[in-house]
């Protein structure tokens, strides 16, 4: 070691180095903390209308009905590949109503008549009982009420519907008074996962 630094001189030195990339690394985790997006999200697993299991009981509308939004900022999500693309699907027709002259049941499930169904593929016209079917939700006609998650589950369902939080229409509310109505506590806020 030369003369010019001492020990305590290079130990004084490397311990204001490690203290400066300490203070470093905390401001640069404020600063991804600080540039985060937060957002409410709905916990299937425990939302009453999407969580399996959950059969035989009334849904739940106060997705529907407790937003600060006068439509509310949940939608119900249909995650094609889950789907059957059934012929009668059981979120779409209200499956105990009466058989109409075409043979399918006469009500439909969603009293916003949100969710549209159309023949996909080659298509039979003998039998229409051949073809497959996609659906799909108008989100401007939705208000995420969930009948239709809740008739889409087991057993007569695939389970294909959810409701989720639009971000988009979402004002981001600091306080989600959804999330304080919520009897089933399915409402987290978190940072949104990076895109």
């Amino acid at each position: 070691m030369s003369d010019k630094y001492s020990r305590r001189d290079v130990l004084a030195t490397a311990a204001r180095g490690a203290a400066l990339a300490g203070l470093g690394g905390v401001a640069g985790l404020l600063v991804i903390k600080a540039n985060k997006t937060y957002a409410w999200s709905i916990d299937a697993g425990a939302c009453v209308n999407s969580k399996l299991g959950a059969v035989g009981v009334e849904y739940c509308e106060l997705c529907a009905t407790d937003c600060v939004l006068t439509l509310s900022a949940i939608r119900a999500v249909n995650e094609f590949s889950k789907c059957g693309r059934c012929y009668i699907c059981p979120a779409y027709f209200k499956i105990t109503s009466a058989v109409g002259p075409d043979g399918l049941p006469s009500e439909k499930v969603c009293p916003r008549d949100a969710i549209k169904r159309e023949a996909i593929g080659w298509i039979d016209p003998d039998d229409p009982a051949n073809n497959f079917y996609e659906y799909t939700i108008d989100e401007k006609l939705c208000n995420g009420c969930g009948r239709c998650v809740m008739e889409c589950k087991e057993p007569a369902g695939l389970g294909s519907i959810r409701l989720e939080v639009r971000h988009n229409v979402c004002l981001d509310c600091n306080r989600c008074s959804i999330a304080s109505a919520c009897p089933e506590d399915a409402y987290d806020r978190g940072p949104l996962p990076a895109t």
